[in-house]
C-alpha cells in the first residue's frame, strides 16, 4: 500500500495537462466558416456605403437633385467587392408651410440613402435623413435634423 501513494496526485496533474492543452486546442480553432465573415464583412460594407450615400447628398446640397431622381454611385471596395449607394431626395411638405412648428427661410428635406453590396442583393441598408436647408447667421447650411438606419435582419 506504501508504494501508491501519491500517485492520485499525479493523475490528477496529468489529467488537468491534458484538459488544459485540449481547452487551448478548442479555443484556436476558428468556430465560423470564411463564408460567414464574408457575409459580416458585405453587411460592414454596405451599411457604410447607405451613411456615405446620405452624407454625400447632405454635402452637395444646394444642388440635390429634383425630386425623385437617385443619384447612384458604384464605389470599388475590394478584388471582388463592390458597393453602391443610390440617394433619393424629397421636400418634407408638411413642416415646410407656416404652422407651429415651420422656421422661416427654412426647407426641410427628406433623404433616402440605400447602400448595398452587388452580390449580396438582400443585405441593402436604408438612411433616412431629414435636413434643414437654410440661411444661419447669414450663411446657407445644413443641419440634421433627424438619422434613422434601416438594417435588414
Amino acid at each position: 500500500m506504501n508504494r501508491c501513494r501519491g500517485s492520485a496526485i499525479v493523475l490528477s496533474m496529468l489529467l488537468l495537462v491534458i484538459l488544459s492543452a485540449l481547452g487551448m486546442f478548442m479555443v484556436s480553432v476558428p468556430v465560423g466558416t470564411g463564408e460567414s465573415a464574408g457575409r459580416h464583412h458585405r453587411a460592414a460594407v454596405a451599411r457604410n456605403m447607405a451613411r456615405a450615400g446620405a452624407n454625400a447628398a447632405i454635402a452637395r446640397f444646394p444642388e440635390v437633385n429634383p425630386d425623385g431622381s437617385p443619384y447612384v454611385r458604384r464605389i470599388p471596395v475590394g478584388p471582388n467587392v463592390t458597393g453602391s449607394y443610390s440617394v433619393t431626395s424629397r421636400k418634407a411638405g408638411a413642416e415646410i408651410g407656416p404652422g407651429p412648428g415651420a422656421v422661416p427661410g427654412f426647407e426641410e428635406y427628406e433623404l433616402i440613402s440605400v447602400g448595398g453590396v452587388t452580390d449580396l442583393p438582400a443585405g441593402d441598408v436604408r438612411v433616412v435623413a431629414r435636413v434643414r436647408f437654410g440661411p444661419e447667421r447669414g450663411v446657407p447650411g445644413v443641419r440634421i435634423v433627424k438619422w434613422e438606419e434601416m438594417v435588414p435582419r
